[in-house]
């Protein structure tokens, strides 16, 4: 005991410095392995918003999944339509679109289609991010961002930087086809209601990502010129939905004229509604609230005034 105390005093300084240095080494290799194993799950963190962003399997609504399947042929039509524009194969692009697609976005014109879509993304070669939003037994939709692909290779990457775009994958007989420019899909109604001498038939519905629009047909068989709305409130004609919220219609775009009908006069008007794409907000009527049904005893004394709701179950 008397030699351990001896030698403690006569090596104190010695034995304190050879402490600290073991106890500073064993800090310094405590802070490199924490290092390595941030980075490690910083770059597992990367490598997975890259696999998501690329391959996204998960709508970021509902966070419901969808199979690998599916996923993967989804993507592969993506990639393929890039790629086409990509090599300024614009044709071999157009063709992977659906008919209505084509029709009710670029009026069945492949130079509108350059025009107004290739020309405006595709200036420079494009790499792509995606987001899974909204799917249905046979219907895909992503968000897509266009981003330049030479600032990917820097590794300045920022989806806002990017160009937006909503691509929906469409399945028909096994055969997967796109809609693009915020176009989801279109879906026939074939619905018609007869009512006070008032015939409207409801046809063809086009949703979008951010508004919907639908084709009317209207024939008035009464013998009176009747007016479907006096062109003031964007309420008179209505979407309704399942929880009865109601969304207006953008009837300032319609001219006055078109809501006339002579007795005996049929015309097709298109209306577009402020109802963004929601799968679990689901349209379940049309109204028309304010149809004036005789418009000359309208002009000449506006307070005492026959006026018909028409509603339409769709």
């Amino acid at each position: 005991m008397n030699k351990l105390i001896r030698y403690w005093n006569q090596n104190r300084l010695r034995i304190i410095i050879t402490v600290l240095i073991i106890a500073f080494i064993i800090i310094i290799i405590q802070v490199i392995n924490s290092i390595l194993e941030n980075s490690r799950k910083t770059l597992e963190s990367e490598n997975k918003i890259i696999k998501d962003t690329s391959r996204p399997s998960e709508s970021v609504i509902s966070g419901e999944k969808i199979p690998e399947k599916e996923t993967d042929e989804n993507i592969d039509i993506i990639k393929q339509f890039v790629d086409f524009n990509n090599k300024k194969e614009y044709e071999n692009a157009y063709n992977l679109l659906t008919d209505e697609c084509k029709e009710e976005v670029f009026n069945n014109d492949i130079n509108k289609y350059v025009t107004e879509y290739f020309n405006n993304i595709f200036n420079s070669k494009k790499t792509y991010n995606l987001e899974l939003w909204h799917y249905t037994a046979d219907t895909y939709t992503y968000k897509i961002s266009y981003i330049d692909d030479n600032i990917l290779a820097t590794g300045e990457f920022n989806t806002n930087n990017g160009i937006e775009d909503y691509i929906t994958v469409v399945e028909r007989n096994n055969i997967r086809q796109l809609n693009i420019n915020y176009f989801v899909e279109k879906r026939n109604i074939d619905k018609e209601v007869n009512e006070s001498g008032i015939s409207i038939k409801v046809s063809d519905r086009f949703m979008y990502k951010d508004y919907e629009e639908i084709t009317f047909t209207i024939r008035n068989n009464t013998d009176k010129t009747i007016l479907l709305s006096e062109g003031i409130n964007a309420n008179d004609i209505c979407l309704v939905d399942n929880n009865n919220s109601e969304y207006n219609s953008m009837i300032n775009e319609i001219p006055l004229e078109y809501f006339e009908l002579q007795p005996g006069v049929e015309r097709t008007i298109n209306i577009k509604f402020y109802k963004i794409y929601n799968l679990y907000r689901t349209v379940d009527k049309i109204y028309f609230k304010n149809i004036i049904m005789d418009k000359e005893m309208y002009q000449t004394n506006s307070d005492n005034v026959n006026k018909k709701k028409i509603e339409i179950n769709i």
